[in-house]
C-alpha cells in the first residue's frame, strides 16, 4: 500500500518523522484545492449558465469537501489525507486516563478547525486584501463620500496597513518552528499543534495490522437487520470514498504535478522542440450568455454603462473589451464574464492601447 511506503526506511526505533516527510505531507494537503478549483471551474465553462454558480461558490464547496474527508480520516485514522498518506499520525502530547496516546475528542475537533477552517479564513483574509489593495491602488476606495461609510473606509485602510505586518509574523513563527523542529529542540513542527498538545508520528507496525484489519472487514453488516443494514449505507459509501482517494490520490497527485512541470517555464524550450505543431486557428467568440448583459449597438462602448470605453479593457477569457473601471468592479462582485458569463477573474484583464483618430 502506497500510504505506508513512505517512511519504510527509516529506523523502527524512531518515531518521529523527518522534516522532508513533514514538508512532503503539506505539499500533498496543498494540491486538493487547486485541483476542486479547476475541476469546478471546467464545469462552469461548460454551461455558464446552469453551472456558473458552482464557481462563485468554489472555495465553500471545497470546504464542505474538506470537512467531510478530513473528519472522516480523523475519525478513523487518528490523521489528515496527507498524512496517512505518508504513513503519519496525530498523537496526544498529554495522555489520558488510559494512558495512552489517541487523541481526545477536543484534540480531534481542534485538529479538524486547523485542517478545515483555518485555510479557509486564511484564504479569505487574502482575497480581501487584494481586492482592497487594488481599490486603494485605483482610487475607488475612497470614492465614498458618505459620512456613514467613513468609519468602514478608515478600517480598511488600517487593514491595508496591518495585515501585511500580520502575516509576515504569522510565517515567521511556522519557519522558527521549522528551525527548531530540523534542530531537535522542539518535537512539535508547527505552533498550532504546540497549542493543541499534538505531535506527528508515524505509524506503528500494529497500526498498519489494525487498519489492514478494518479494510479486510465487511462494509454491511449483513446479518443485522434490514433496517440497520440501510442505516449502514452511507458508512459504507463513506469507506468507499476513502478507498477510492487512498488509491487514486497518488496517481492525481502525480499527474497535477508532472502537468505543472511540463508547462512551466523552465520546461518550455524542451516543450517547444517536442511539440512542433502549427499554429492552430483562433478560437471561435463565446456566444453571449442568455442573462447576459446586452451588446450595445456601437462597437465603441462598454457593454457595461453604455457609453464610450475609457481606458479600455479586454477580458481574455471572452474577448469582450470594457471600460476598466466598469469591469473591474463587476468581476470583484460576480467572479464571470457580464457577457457570457464565464468564469473569470481580474488577472485576466488586459489592457488595451488603442490610438483615437479625429
Amino acid at each position: 500500500m502506497a500510504e505506508f511506503a513512505a517512511h519504510l526506511n527509516q529506523g523502527t526505533l524512531n518515531a518521529q518523522p523527518t522534516i522532508f516527510e513533514i514538508v512532503a505531507q503539506e505539499s500533498m494537503a496543498s494540491v486538493l484545492r487547486p485541483a476542486v478549483i479547476y475541476a469546478l471551474k471546467v464545469l462552469a465553462s461548460s454551461n455558464p449558465d446552469r453551472w456558473g454558480w458552482i464557481w462563485r461558490f468554489g472555495d465553500e464547496l471545497h470546504l464542505c469537501l474538506e470537512y467531510i474527508l478530513q473528519s472522516h480520516y480523523l475519525r478513523n485514522f487518528e490523521g489528515s489525507i496527507s498524512e496517512h498518506f505518508y504513513g503519519l499520525k496525530r498523537v496526544s502530547r498529554t495522555p489520558n486516563n488510559n494512558a495512552d496516546d489517541k487523541l481526545s475528542s477536543l484534540q480531534r475537533y481542534l485538529s479538524l478547525l486547523m485542517l478545515v477552517v483555518l485555510p479557509y479564513a486564511k484564504l479569505k483574509l487574502d482575497q480581501l486584501f487584494e481586492r482592497l489593495r487594488e481599490e486603494y491602488v485605483t482610487g475607488s476606495l475612497s470614492s465614498h463620500p458618505a459620512r456613514k461609510r467613513l468609519y468602514f473606509l478608515h478600517l480598511k485602510r488600517i487593514f491595508i496597513y496591518l495585515y501585511p505586518f500580520l502575516h509576515c509574523a504569522w510565517e515567521s513563527i511556522f519557519l522558527c518552528y521549522y528551525m527548531l523542529y530540523i534542530f531537535r529542540v522542539s518535537g512539535v513542527h508547527s505552533p498550532l499543534l504546540h497549542i493543541v498538545g499534538i505531535s506527528l508520528q508515524r505509524f506503528t507496525q500494529r497500526d498498519i495490522v489494525v487498519h489492514n484489519l478494518q479494510r479486510s472487514l465487511p462494509t454491511v453488516p449483513y446479518r443485522q437487520t434490514m433496517v440497520k443494514q440501510i442505516l449502514a449505507i452511507p458508512c459504507s459509501v463513506t469507506r468507499l470514498l476513502s478507498s477510492l482517494l487512498a488509491n487514486g490520490l497518488p496517481i492525481a497527485v502525480f499527474s497535477l504535478k508532472f502537468i505543472e512541470w511540463w508547462y512551466s517555464s523552465d520546461n518550455r524550450s524542451t516543450v517547444q522542440s517536442v511539440m512542433q505543431l502549427p499554429v492552430p486557428s483562433p478560437p471561435t467568440q463565446p456566444k453571449p450568455a442568455q442573462h447576459g448583459a446586452q451588446l450595445p449597438p456601437h462597437p465603441a462602448q462598454c457593454p457595461l454603462c453604455k457609453r464610450v470605453r475609457t481606458n479600455p479593457t479586454a477580458l481574455s477569457s471572452s474577448g469582450y473589451v470594457f471600460c476598466y473601471p466598469c469591469i473591474h468592479k463587476y468581476l470583484n462582485q460576480h467572479g464571470c464574464c457580464p457577457v457570457t458569463h464565464l468564469p473569470s477573474a481580474s488577472k485576466q484583464l488586459v489592457r488595451l492601447y488603442v490610438d483615437i483618430v479625429n
